[in-house]
């Protein structure tokens, strides 16, 4: 058992590097140094970033405990976030599992998207399988994923990145919830960004953690890490565009960010609505311009 490792779980974009710069300046006498890159991310702050279950493992056989560890609790289809908690608690007392809720998941679809790398297509290239692109739109076998048009590259995130997402985050499976009160500190994104201070005494408080320092004093980074977050209003905005448009109501809203335009075709589609795409490289900014390109499936 490594019971004094604390591994904070988290999805790619939910903040979990983050998570661990704010415990670990805490609870260390380390110089309070803003960890925040160019992207909005906290990359500049280097931690235990073990990546996935393999990382876990490799981690755990290497009997060198340190206070924190992130990684990510699933990265392939194959795998079961139940059976990798059931494995971690086999070396770990309680763990910290960073959750995006219903309100901040096209937020974490956006981050995941634009703050791991510049080109999210360039650093996806040997990722995605080339054939779902070429047999399904008009495209040649040698175009490079990032010279696609923007209209093949929303429906391409509608019918495979959101699935994807869904099945990765498991999104929502109250088991998660249910099996693991008493050892999983549960912390939904929304708490992280806008209850920073109240959030980090329940840590304290589940992990019996001591903090050298005042969470005051770092109160201005937290204000500094909000202001470089691009995509806070996207789940309230994307919720609205679809409800209007199936309405019918007017509604009005700058241009969208592609992940988000990927999920309103994906989310109308699972409400039995498709949109009238084809060459739609510019999506609407209004929802009466919207609802007339839907149709019924």
């Amino acid at each position: 058992m490594i019971n004094t490792t604390i591994p904070i779980l988290f999805n790619a974009g939910s903040y979990g590097t983050y998570l661990e710069w704010a415990l670990t300046t805490l609870t260390t006498d380390l110089a309070i140094v803003a960890p925040f890159t160019v992207l909005g991310n906290s990359h500049n702050f280097k931690g235990n970033h073990l990546n996935n279950m393999d990382g876990w493992h490799t981690y755990v056989k290497s009997n060198n405990p340190v206070k924190f560890v992130r990684f990510h609790p699933k990265t392939s289809k194959n795998e079961s976030i139940i059976d990798n908690l059931d494995c971690i608690f086999n070396s770990a007392n309680k763990v910290i599992y960073l959750y995006p809720d219903s309100k901040s998941k096209i937020l974490v679809i956006n981050n995941w998207f634009t703050k791991i790398s510049k080109n999210w297509w360039v650093s996806h290239q040997k990722l995605i399988d080339p054939t779902l692109i070429y047999n399904n739109w008009p495209v040649s076998h040698n175009s490079n994923l990032d010279d696609l048009p923007r209209w093949i590259k929303r429906e391409f995130l509608s019918f495979y990145l959101m699935p994807a997402w869904h099945d990765q985050v498991e999104y929502y499976n109250p088991a998660i919830l249910q099996n693991y009160n008493n050892n999983c500190l549960m912390i939904d994104v929304r708490n992280l960004l806008y209850n920073f201070e109240s959030t980090l005494k329940n840590i304290q408080n589940f992990f019996n953690l001591t903090y050298i320092k005042s969470i005051s004093e770092i109160m201005p980074l937290h204000a500094t890490m909000l202001s470089l977050q691009n995509h806070l209003d996207q789940d309230i905005i994307c919720d609205q565009i679809i409800n209007k448009a199936i309405e019918g109501s007017n509604f009005d809203w700058q241009p969208l960010p592609l992940p988000s335009e990927g999920y309103i075709q994906y989310q109308l589609r699972n409400l039995k609505y498709e949109i009238e795409c084809n060459e739609l490289d510019i999506f609407p900014t209004n929802s009466i311009q919207l609802k007339k390109l839907l149709y019924k499936t």
